[in-house]
């Protein structure tokens, strides 16, 4: 498949806009879930200029942040009412996400350590593996105050 594309890869079935989870997230552009029952949810965006380095693809600070959001979604998802707060990311580069390219963001594990939660993430372009992300999340009840 050619790595450039003069019209952004078409979105999906099944998913629709995401409403952004604070102003930094609204302002990296148009993000959108697909939610299955009894499954955890996959997030997607296009991978537009404005998220780039000079080669033409997906800086790698997009990718952790993206690695980030979807996995305190994630864990949000599996652990709901609960203050999330990311304490650990990391992220393997695997392969580029073009310019064009339909980003998705899917959870490969989550589960609970007492007071944290343990992701892996995977963020798949043009059915490629892009990164291999995994996180640590303190949890706490958001009637708390939120500090580590």
């Amino acid at each position: 498949m050619p790595r450039h594309h003069p019209q952004p890869d078409p979105i999906p079935p099944g998913f629709k806009r995401a409403v952004p989870v604070s102003t930094y997230f609204a302002a990296l552009g148009k993000f959108y879930v697909r939610e299955t029952p009894g499954q955890p949810p996959v997030w997607g965006i296009h991978v537009r200029h404005k998220h780039g380095n000079r080669y033409g693809t997906g800086h790698g600070g997009f990718i952790a942040t993206l690695a980030d959001t979807h996995m305190a979604g994630f864990v949000h998802h599996n652990f709901p009412g609960l203050r999330v707060v990311t304490t650990d990311l990391k992220v393997k580069y695997i392969r580029p996400a073009y310019h064009g390219s339909w980003l998705e963001g899917h959870q490969v594990e989550v589960k609970r350590e007492g007071d944290y939660g343990l992701v892996v993430c995977d963020l798949i372009a043009r059915g490629e593996l892009v990164a291999r992300c995994t996180g640590r999340f303190k949890l706490s009840l958001k009637t708390e105050p939120p500090l580590l």
